[in-house]
């Protein structure tokens, strides 16, 4: 995360620092650069007027005070992450020494990525790309601070071309650092990892990837929060029906989970092979010790019990059986269900205000209690 033009344009001025993310800086920072000139330049140009339609504009309140500070702590959050994941590999002894060289060429091409400038252009184009469009689309009709009979106020070039372009600017260097991410497991993926198909965590060592799209979860919440506002705003306006929204909203949620998740399938060819020759070593491996006890105490005296009790062959034959359960519980792709509803839930809070519109809020926390028990 700490790389490239944007990252080392905070540090010459010293918002940010090698050693921390200095959030209590940015954060105040980034508010005070897209707030405080929309009201000096809306209380300037319409007065009292455009100043009260300003604060009573939740969409700008979303982006301003939800949406850039979720992204902001998002880098932290994927740096966190995405470090412990890299060291992790090595700590647990997942890369092979024999791959160790590979390993570090991998982590070295990251960087390299990850300090690259024709990422940072291409961002820079797509910030000034949704503007226009932005611009072009006259979504911004319905703000009336933002609108005058001659078209835009100062106020509504200050929001497109600096607090929406500081939004889209966070939202896309997120989205680069994603692929990034995605770059890494995919190229690590293809390494002889030493994978355990009788690893507890029941996907061969590899349990610690299912926490990895957590490190997203600030980005989803941010997105979100934005298109619920943009929701209600249109909801409001009579743009279209609580109804209409109904499939944006589930087809936004599925985008999300695939986008998140699916990169972690690049182990599932890995986590197959090691599940199905495992099955095949460990059954047979059974079966001999299986038969082996049989021979040595099935036909022994009642006497010879306490024998056997005190012995190790009985909790051997229970270990055995206990790793053998673990490979044949163990799945192909690195999922655990709390992150799933993590996921869910940052997807879903933000859209509680646009159910407001049409359904008490009472009503709606109700069927959602009943929707959890």
């Amino acid at each position: 995360m700490r790389g490239g033009s944007f990252y080392r344009i905070e540090e010459k001025a010293s918002l940010i620092h090698p050693r921390a993310w200095d959030l209590q800086r940015r954060v105040p920072f980034a508010i005070a650069l897209a707030w405080l000139p929309l009201l000096v330049l809306a209380a300037f140009h319409g007065g009292i007027a455009d100043l009260r339609a300003l604060l009573v504009d939740y969409r700008v309140y979303t982006r301003v005070f939800i949406a850039i500070p979720m992204l902001l702590f998002a880098q932290v959050t994927m740096e966190t992450r995405f470090r412990d994941m890299a060291q992790h590999f090595l700590d647990a002894n997942i890369v092979r020494i024999d791959e160790l060289s590979r390993y570090r060429h991998i982590m070295q091409k990251t960087r390299r990525l990850r300090d690259a400038r024709l990422p940072d252009i291409l961002i820079i184009i797509g910030v000034y790309a949704q503007v226009a469009y932005v611009l072009e689309s006259g979504r911004l009709q319905f703000a009336a601070w933002a609108v005058d009979a001659n078209g835009l106020t100062p106020a509504g070039y200050y929001s497109l071309l600096v607090t929406q372009a500081l939004f889209i600017a966070l939202l896309l260097i997120a989205a680069w650092k994603w692929t990034i991410w995605v770059y890494v497991l995919q190229r690590t993926s293809r390494l002889r990892l030493q994978l355990d198909a009788t690893n507890g965590d029941l996907t061969a060592g590899l349990g610690f990837l299912s926490e990895l799209p957590r490190a997203f979860l600030p980005l989803v919440f941010a997105l979100s929060a934005v298109m619920a506002a943009n929701f209600r705003s249109q909801v409001l306006t009579g743009q279209t029906t609580l109804d209409a929204l109904t499939w944006p909203a589930v087809v936004f949620a599925a985008l999300t989970l695939l986008v998140f998740f699916l990169p972690l399938g690049v182990f599932t060819p890995a986590l197959v092979r090691e599940k199905r020759v495992s099955t095949r070593r460990y059954g047979a491996m059974q079966h001999l010790v299986s038969l082996r006890f049989r021979d040595k105490w099935t036909n022994q005296p009642n006497e010879q019990v306490a024998r056997l009790l005190d012995g190790p062959d009985v909790s051997s034959l229970a270990d055995l059986s206990a790793a053998f359960t673990n490979i044949e519980r163990m799945r192909a792709f690195p999922f655990r269900r709390s992150t799933v509803i993590a996921f869910l839930l940052a997807l879903a809070l933000p859209m509680i205000p646009v159910l407001t519109t049409q359904i008490p809020l009472k009503e709606v926390l109700k069927q959602l209690l009943e929707a959890v028990h």
